[in-house]
């Protein structure tokens, strides 16, 4: 079957998917006084189908009737986990119809035209994960760790030596609805008890399992692609990221820009 400019029988057929417009998918935990602008931004947005809000606070017994019953202009869906956890944004729920799906952060508002830059982005190179915001890993031989580091800084700047990013964060990113099938479904269940026990991780284990699927598909190509963009963070809390202690076995697929 044919997807976007990538032929592969192990992709399903999709044919009754929409690749003109996209599902907006996002978990929220905690964050209830800033949720209603963040489905007022969607919910106007000219290119979403629907939108689907995955609901982390599994310690509430229901959701509030003013955010079930929300006056969207799109169809809207709260889904309930038996967990809070990362992989809950991966999941491929029965009612996304659109082959192209917006991971994306509840407490993050892109600016319209850079979400209509990046999805027509994406509409061009479908089997890749698209994204504002990057980051580049390093490797300390001395102790066997690595770490991600912020593309902005000074250091990490683009050479022949170092690429310029390794992996899209999926604080806002586009990715094919079939990227979901592989990661609840395929990805080794260490990689996932990994997200489930740290809190963390499941971007660089998204951008690995694209990154190693284009690799096995005879496609030597970035698993990502960064696009210039610039929004509001509604609630910006800055966390460290102190590396894997991993062996150096571990697949890294390099990025480019848009």
């Amino acid at each position: 079957q044919r997807v976007g400019r990538l032929e592969l029988e192990t992709w399903p057929n999709w044919a009754s998917v929409s690749q003109k417009t996209y599902t907006v998918l996002f978990l929220t935990y905690k964050r209830t006084d800033i949720l209603g602008r963040v489905l007022d931004f969607h919910c106007n947005f000219a290119l979403v189908d629907r939108v689907i809000v995955v609901w982390n606070n599994v310690d509430e017994p229901t959701i509030p009737k003013h955010f079930t019953n929300y006056n969207c202009s799109k169809e809207l869906f709260f889904k309930r986990p038996l967990v809070n956890s990362l992989n809950n944004r991966f999941i491929p729920y029965p009612e996304i119809r659109t082959e192209a799906v917006l991971i994306i952060d509840d407490d993050q508002l892109p600016r319209g035209k850079d979400l209509e830059l990046a999805f027509h982005v994406w509409q061009n190179s479908p089997q890749l994960i698209v994204g504002f915001q990057s980051r580049v890993h390093t490797y300390d031989s001395t102790s066997r760790r690595y770490g991600v580091v912020d593309t902005k800084h000074k250091s990490q700047r683009p050479s022949k030596e170092n690429p310029r990013y390794s992996f899209i964060l999926t604080i806002t990113c586009f990715v094919h609805i079939h990227y979901l099938h592989m990661y609840t479904y395929e990805l080794p269940r260490r990689f996932y008890n990994f997200v489930e026990l740290h809190n963390n991780c499941e971007d660089i284990f998204l951008a690995g399992m694209v990154g190693e699927f284009l690799r096995k598909s005879g496609r030597e190509q970035p698993c990502c692609i960064w696009v210039k963009g610039q929004g509001q963070h509604l609630e910006k809390i800055a966390k460290g990221f102190k590396g894997i202690n991993h062996s150096n076995k571990g697949f890294w697929p390099q990025g480019r820009q848009a």
